[in-house]
């Protein structure tokens, strides 16, 4: 399966939020990775039908997704950002509404919603109101209904927003685990969300796709751009209008610099491995 996108343009009068943008999916996860404002929602949104595209063209294994209309909804399973769960439903009811929206058989739906609410660690409380859920709980809510009637793509819109650390990374180990044989988009601006599970990472910002890689080729394009420097404290803001400065610690009473610049070698400074959140400074942070 490809989901190919090309071209891509939308406009809200003089404003652009995507600005020609192309780019295939295949199976495999995809983190799209980018500052808010950067065009990801919108362009989730174009990809879920939910809003009409300016220009350019998006086929699935070739046919106009938008000519394909249901055809094509049937392939996809979509997790917005905000709350899309009704409380005074029990999550069994939640799930066998979203089959029956997706046209599934009653008994289909139930069979399903049993095995989605053991896979999302929710069997306990299937038949319990979703008002009485917690965050996190709610949550794998709704990835389970994104993945009612097995999808092929899944469009989950920052899926992990407003968790606490520990359950962004069960959510994410669910989303990992669950995702096999699948097009996976995973919009957000967390780079732990993406960091360890996306084959590949799609940098965007003002619109635009500036990088794709999997997390080792982004590291590599700023290998020796990365360092650390022992600075006084009246440097910082010197160093701040000149460098990225993507960390700060006290080391036995001295002030340690992580420090990122296209000027290598940095005098006194001491070259180190670079990881993920200096590439995500190093390409998305202005110097003020």
């Amino acid at each position: 399966m490809k989901l190919h996108v090309e071209n891509l343009c939308k406009a809200y009068g003089s404003t652009i939020a995507l600005d020609h943008l192309s780019i295939t999916f295949e199976n495999g996860i995809y983190g799209i990775l980018g500052p808010n404002g950067a065009g990801k929602s919108t362009l989730m949104n174009i990809l879920s039908l939910l809003l009409d595209k300016t220009d350019g063209n998006i086929t699935l294994d070739e046919n106009d997704i938008v000519k394909m209309d249901t055809t094509y909804l049937d392939h996809i399973g979509y997790m917005p950002q905000e709350n899309c769960l009704y409380d005074d439903f029990t999550l069994f009811e939640s799930l066998c509404y979203v089959g029956a929206l997706k046209g599934m058989k009653k008994t289909e739906a139930g069979l399903q919603a049993n095995e989605l609410a053991k896979e999302v660690g929710l069997a306990d409380v299937l038949h319990k109101k979703i008002k009485t859920y917690s965050g996190g709980m709610k949550k794998r809510a709704m990835f389970a209904q994104t993945l009612m009637n097995h999808p092929d793509i899944l469009i989950l819109d920052e899926p992990t927003a407003g968790l606490d650390p520990q359950k962004r990374i069960e959510l994410r180990n669910i989303i990992s685990q669950l995702s096999k044989d699948k097009i996976v988009l995973i919009a957000t601006h967390v780079v732990s969300d993406i960091e360890y599970i996306a084959n590949q990472i799609v940098l965007m910002n003002h619109g635009k796709i500036i990088k794709v890689g999997s997390t080792k080729d982004l590291i590599q394009s700023i290998d020796g751009k990365v360092f650390e420097r022992c600075i006084e404290e009246g440097q910082l803001k010197q160093l701040e209008s000149k460098y990225r400065i993507s960390n700060l610690r006290y080391e036995q009473g001295k002030l340690i610099a992580r420090i990122i610049t296209d000027e290598a070698p940095l005098e006194n400074g001491i070259r180190i491995t670079p990881d993920l959140n200096d590439v995500y400074l190093s390409y998305f942070q202005e110097i003020s």
